[in-house]
């Protein structure tokens, strides 16, 4: 093998390959970027899943409590003859709930009634679960 150049050894090398020792400054921060961003895109994507979690949560507590009043709408000495609303708690969550009571337009059904439950986070919230119920009046 050959003397170092002068021109490695002014550059600190002792060889014409002494650039392949390692990494330079700018490519380590680069590589500390691209280690930065894909965190961060990790990171976004979880809290993504978590909001994403939580809200299908709260969304099948108030499917759960949607059917539990419709049963017992539906299995009621009588049905109620105007809307009504409340509240009530499942799985630790205070749910508010409308029901309404429809007559139907056909003379064939005209003894029974259609109840309609809406179930929401608070009383004037968009609807999260519904159930309707087809009961005699």
């Amino acid at each position: 093998m050959g003397a170092a150049t002068p021109w490695c050894r002014a550059r600190g090398g002792i060889g014409p390959r002494a650039r392949e020792r390692g990494f330079t400054l700018v490519e380590m921060l680069v590589a500390m970027l691209l280690l930065a961003l894909v965190g961060l895109a990790l990171v976004r994507f979880q809290t993504f899943q978590l909001e994403s979690a939580a809200r299908l949560s709260v969304a099948s507590l108030a499917r759960i409590e949607a059917d539990n009043l419709a049963v017992s709408l539906a299995v009621s000495p009588a049905a109620p003859a105007e809307a009504a609303s409340g509240t009530s708690v499942n799985g630790g969550r205070t749910f508010h709930w409308r029901v309404r009571a429809e007559r139907l337009p056909d003379p064939r059904l005209a003894r029974m009634v259609l109840l309609s439950v809406e179930v929401a986070l608070d009383e004037a919230g968009p609807a999260l679960a519904t159930a309707s119920v087809l009961r005699p009046a």
